[in-house]
């Protein structure tokens, strides 16, 4: 793609606030007759739908975590030529280490192929970390459209996979109890805004995209 055009900032920009809002992931569906179908939308670098076959819904999982210890993270080195890979990680802090927490955990194991949509604070553009209900302001990782699989989404090979859990009880009383956990992919894009509907659940522990 040719460079025809500069970068703009401005005070919304300026005004932008760190963080994240809002973590949602799911695991690929890469069956028969029940599979993911992801449109792109390359002139905007963004995704405009991430459905299941039929059509239908695609639901996700939302986890919360402590304000200000979650972050996405993008590392970009040049292959050389056309081909810059881009390391794409998404870390968060689960306080508490609850049975619940870590069962939900496990549901990570395995070996799953994942893609993650990370929410930020910045969908108002006074800076406010209130979202709008758009969820405009948004990043997927996990999902790409370069040297992707031109038959079936679901054979991208740049999923998501788990790589850490890190953390513990601590020693002492006034020391943090709970797990840093780290998802992250290899692509060869940067991240894509997700452009298309987005629904969260009433609990706010689900969400679904059309």
């Amino acid at each position: 793609m040719a460079i025809t055009d500069g970068m703009e900032i401005n005070c919304s920009d300026l005004q932008a606030v760190g963080g994240t809002r809002l973590i949602a992931i799911r695991e690929w569906i890469g069956n028969a007759g029940s599979e993911d179908v992801v449109n792109f939308d390359d002139g905007n670098h963004a995704i405009s739908g991430i459905q299941i076959d039929g059509p239908a819904l695609a639901p996700w999982g939302v986890f919360e975590s402590r304000i200000e210890s979650s972050s996405l993270t993008v590392s970009a080195t040049n292959e050389g030529k056309d081909f810059t890979t881009y390391d794409c990680t998404v870390s968060w802090f689960i306080p508490g280490l609850t049975a619940a927490q870590f069962k939900g955990l496990h549901d990570f194991e395995g070996g799953k192929c994942l893609m993650v949509m990370v929410i930020d604070n910045n969908d108002n553009t006074s800076g406010t970390t209130a979202p709008s209900l758009t969820f405009a302001h948004n990043k997927v990782i996990g999902v790409s459209n370069t040297l992707a699989n031109q038959d079936k989404a679901s054979r991208t090979q740049q999923y998501c996979t788990l790589r850490s859990v890190e953390g513990g009880t601590g020693a002492a009383f006034s020391d943090e109890i709970g797990v840093t956990v780290t998802v992250g992919c290899m692509m060869y894009e940067t991240p894509r805004n997700y452009e298309g509907a987005i629904t969260l659940g009433g609990t706010g522990l689900t969400l679904t995209t059309a």
